[in-house]
């Protein structure tokens, strides 16, 4: 199960970075929403699956998010690990 779910992530992945290509912008000609949602996208597998070195095998994607995470909108808002044990309040 583990297995196929994480073929599903490396799938999309794939997907983002072929859409991307070698443009700066991940939608139309500006900053939008799509650019949002590739950032979000690829925070979240930093923290959540930092075993897996998408930034080696897409570096399309990686120097997008290098350039997004520039943004103070991004900056200011970094996720962080957290343990599943770790409570909630």
């Amino acid at each position: 199960m583990l297995a196929r779910q994480r073929r599903k992530i490396e799938g999309g992945v794939r997907e983002m970075s072929r859409l991307l290509g070698d443009r700066s912008i991940a939608v139309g000609q500006k900053f939008s929403l799509g650019d949002i949602a590739f950032g979000t996208v690829l925070g979240y597998l930093s923290v959540r699956f930092a075993e897996f070195d998408w930034r080696r095998h897409y570096p399309n994607l990686a120097a997008f998010s290098a350039c997004i995470e520039e943004r103070p909108s991004f900056a200011s808002t970094v996720p962080i690990p957290q343990k599943i044990s770790d409570k909630i309040v």
